[in-house]
This record gives C-alpha cells, sequence and structure tokens, in this order.
C-alpha cells in the first residue's frame, strides 16, 4: 500500500488526517487488534471524534505472540471500514479510512513500551476482546513471567503500575462474549493479584478505583473481503490489506451509569450505546439466537463443505435445520417475551441472508470449545432442566465439534488454544471421557442426563453417513 496514496484519499475525505490524529492524546488502551475490535470500537471512536463529543486515541496492544500490529505499522496504523447491507430496509454501502490507532505494543517484544501506557495520565479507558477463552487465568503465569501469557496477568501488571504512578483507575469494557465478563475480568485480575503476592492494598484499589463494567456487543464483522480486494482497491485509488467488512448494523449495550461513560461519550455522538441495570436480556437474545446458530454452523456446515453463513442459510437442507434450532430449541430456552425474541431472530434471520457480507465459517470456528460452552450449552442445560429433555439439533452441534477437535473428520483443522487442541490429542477412551473432562467444559457433561449416548451415537452416524444426512432428517 502507498501511503501517499492514503495520505491524498485523507485529504479528499471528510475524515481527520493522519497527521492530526497523533496529536489527539491517547485516551483508550486496546487489547486486541482483530477485525471486530477495528470495525466496531475503534470505528465507534473515530465517530465520536468526528462528532467532536471526544478528542482522543487509541493505543492497540497484541493479546498473543502471534498477531497483527506489525502489520498495522506498516499502513502507519491505517485501515479502512466497509459497512454494507440493509438497515431499516435501505442499502447502506460506505468506506471511511480510520486513524484512531495512535500506537501499537508487542507486549512480547517491548514489555516496557506495554508498562509504560499506565503511565499516561490521559488515559481513561480499557478495552478488551480476547476471544471467549481470554478471561481466564493462565496458572503457568507468575509474577516474574514476563510477558505473562494470559490476558488477566498482563492486566494486572499494567494495573499494578498504574497503582504505583498514583494515577487514577479505568474504566473497563471486556467485549468477550461470556456471562458477566466485567466481574468476571476483575475476578480473573484479582486471582492473579492474590497469586503473585502483590498486596491487599493493590488488590483494594483495584476493587475500588476501577470500574470493570459488564457488556454486550453485537455486530456482524466478516473481515477482509478477499474476494473483492482488488476491484475495491481500484475503486478507492489505494491498497490495503488491512481493510475489513461489517453490517451497518451494531449495538453495544453497557451495564453501567452514564457517570460510568463520562470518559467514553458515544451516545453523545449518536451511536447505538445502550445503557442498562440490567445485561441479560441483551446478552441472552444475542448470544444464544445469533452467535448460538453460528457456532451450530461453524461444526455441522462446515463438514458439509460449506465455508460461509450466506452458503448455510441458503442451502435446502441447513436453513429448515437452522431455523427448527431457533424456534424449537433456542427461543423456548429464553426467558424474555416471546414476542420479543421471536422478532429478534426474525431479524438476526435477515442479518445471516445478508447478500453484501460473505461471513467465513473458519472465522467464525475460532476458540470453538469456549464459544460451545458459553452460546449452546446452557441451551442443552436449560432444556433439559425445563423438561424438554435433549435438544437435537443443539447436540448435533457438540457432535461436531468432537468430529472436527477430537476425531479430525473432514476437511476442517480446528484453531484453539494449544491447551484445547493438545486435550483432544491425548484423549483416549469413549465419547463419555471426553465430556466429562471437566477442564474443556467447566464441569463434566457427563451429568447431564442422555447426552454422552445421544452425542456417541451422532457421532457414530456423522462418521457412517456424513453429517448432511442427519441435519436433513433434523430439519
Amino acid at each position: 500500500m502507498l501511503m501517499e496514496d492514503i495520505v491524498k484519499r485523507l485529504g479528499e475525505s471528510p475524515n481527520d488526517s493522519r497527521s492530526d490524529a497523533p496529536s489527539r492524546p491517547t485516551r483508550i488502551i486496546q487489547f486486541g487488534e482483530g477485525n471486530f475490535l477495528r470495525a466496531f470500537v475503534d470505528w465507534q471512536v473515530q465517530q465520536m471524534n468526528k462528532a467532536g463529543v471526544f478528542d482522543g486515541g487509541v493505543a492497540v496492544v497484541q493479546p498473543l505472540a502471534t498477531g497483527r500490529v506489525a502489520e498495522l505499522e506498516q499502513q502507519d496504523r491505517l485501515y479502512t471500514v466497509l459497512l454494507e447491507g440493509l438497515r431499516d430496509d435501505a442499502l447502506v454501502s460506505t468506506h471511511e479510512i480510520i486513524t484512531v490507532i495512535n500506537q501499537t505494543i508487542d507486549p512480547y517484544a517491548n514489555w516496557p513500551t506495554f508498562l509504560a501506557l499506565a503511565d499516561n495520565p490521559d488515559a481513561c479507558v480499557i478495552i478488551s476482546n480476547t476471544t471467549e477463552a481470554g478471561i481466564a487465568v493462565d496458572p503457568a503465569d507468575t509474577a516474574e513471567t514476563v510477558p505473562p501469557k494470559g490476558f488477566p496477568a498482563k492486566l494486572a501488571h499494567l494495573l499494578r503500575r498504574r497503582f504505583q504512578a498514583g494515577l487514577p483507575g479505568f474504566l473497563i469494557l471486556p467485549c468477550e462474549l461470556i456471562d458477566d465478563n466485567g466481574p468476571a475480568l476483575r475476578n480473573a485480575v484479582l486471582e492473579c493479584v492474590a497469586r503473585f503476592g502483590w498486596g491487599d492494598d493493590f488488590a483494594h484499589w483495584i476493587d475500588t478505583e476501577n470500574r470493570f463494567r459488564s457488556t454486550l456487543v453485537d455486530r456482524i464483522v466478516p473481515g477482509f473481503p478477499a474476494d473483492r480486494a482488488e476491484s475495491l482497491w481500484a475503486d478507492w485509488g489505494y491498497e490495503d490489506s488491512l481493510m475489513v467488512k461489517a453490517e451497518p448494523y451494531g449495538l453495544w449495550a453497557i451495564e453501567a451509569t452514564a457517570d460510568d461513560l463520562a470518559c467514553f461519550p458515544a451516545q453523545k455522538a449518536g451511536l447505538e450505546v445502550v445503557l442498562t441495570n440490567d445485561l441479560r436480556p441483551y446478552h441472552d437474545r444475542k448470544v444464544y439466537l445469533l452467535n448460538g446458530p453460528h457456532t451450530t454452523m461453524a461444526q455441522l456446515a462446515r463438514l458439509a463443505g460449506l465455508h460461509t453463513v450466506g452458503e448455510t442459510v441458503s442451502d435446502p437442507d441447513f436453513r429448515p435445520f437452522i431455523e427448527a434450532q431457533i424456534s424449537r430449541e433456542i427461543i423456548p430456552a429464553i426467558d424474555l417475551p416471546r414476542a420479543e425474541v421471536e422478532s429478534f431472530a426474525r431479524d438476526v434471520m435477515q442479518r445471516f441472508e445478508n447478500p453484501s457480507i460473505s461471513h467465513s465459517l473458519d472465522v467464525i470456528a475460532l476458540n470453538s470449545v469456549a464459544k460451545f460452552v458459553a452460546r449452546l450449552l446452557p441451551t442443552i442445560k436449560t432444556n433439559v432442566a425445563d423438561g424438554r429433555g435433549l435438544p437435537p439439533r443443539t447436540c448435533l452441534a457438540l457432535a461436531g465439534l468432537l468430529a472436527i477437535y477430537w476425531r479430525r473428520q473432514g476437511d476442517v483443522t480446528p484453531t484453539d488454544l494449544p491447551s484445547v487442541t493438545d486435550a483432544f490429542a491425548a484423549a483416549d477412551g469413549d465419547v463419555p471421557a471426553v465430556l466429562a473432562d471437566a477442564s474443556l467444559w467447566g464441569e463434566d457433561l457427563t451429568a447431564i442426563p442422555g447426552l454422552a449416548q445421544l452425542v456417541s451415537d451422532d457421532l457414530a452416524l456423522i462418521e457412517s453417513e456424513g453429517v448432511r444426512s442427519l441435519v436433513r432428517g433434523l430439519s
């Protein structure tokens, strides 16, 4: 990508020029450089700056040893967000060069620079998206581990430096899709503090001077539009290997007060940020009705040779299967007004059908075990607890996960934490032995009556007949 082309383009657009961006103080520390944060959070920061309600930039921290901050630096931290799809029955197609990233840090290469972020008095917000598996304490991390592997331990180090500097705490907004992600992250950080022996005074400061607020994010972000990259570059007059495509819809529900968000005034910019004292309705609708079917598709549709959400909901076998999973298994397990969840489900199917979005199932499948636990396991447990029995389509998704992770069926490679893939590689015995491994599922799944037998039967049929015949039978 030629930077002079980008700069020229910025000069002809309503965006702020890149040369102006570094003059904005860095107010946000962001753990994560993936497609979602760049197309949702950083895009929102740009809208706040443009609306004149915020004057700030972002420092992006790479949470894993392998990541994309080097690629961002190669493009002077510039990239394009392409929004396409239907919104309020109107077709939206816009693109915008995002200029808000002031700095990127790879803590594995430059730990002192990472810690120095805490010394910045302008920094007041920490945002993260380290996937559902990220908010967990790595047992290998110690006070001397530099850098620690786990996100909570990295955050604990950063907060300790802040505490030692005598500066105020942060508003901390985790975007990981787990229940009560704010308290979960706080508890994981405090566990690190206790394990590292950093004292009660510091633990008290974390609890009283930092606001860990639970959030729920909702925007479908397929990522890099590889199928149209060349034509888009030709239209725009520059090449961008980090451009990211997303749908126009974008909701952020935050369990917080207006005072909490004084340093992140997204509502004042007209963005779809909802402040609530009860995140549960937003969480349940989105995680179970949108992310749940996504995770089902990522297991079963990939085994059938499908590649995107759009292909899946256009398939004559898979579309009725997904619709039946939503109407017969997921909706009955959500404790919200029926009309409300049915309306949301209809909107979800329309979003799945968005012809402008090519949402890769391989991308959705990243860290599928943690996603299954967060997105689909509650549906199984609630149906059983309420007397409806095992939901067969959701249980088939679990069998599909085992087919990919354990039996290595099909031309599909699991992408997950090494601890997860290693556990499956070392697993001996039968399906009940795998389902009983609480290190994978957070609990012994064989305690759910009949689940191990149903999954065993489904897995055998996947191997003997193929997944499509099972999907067709349940459609």
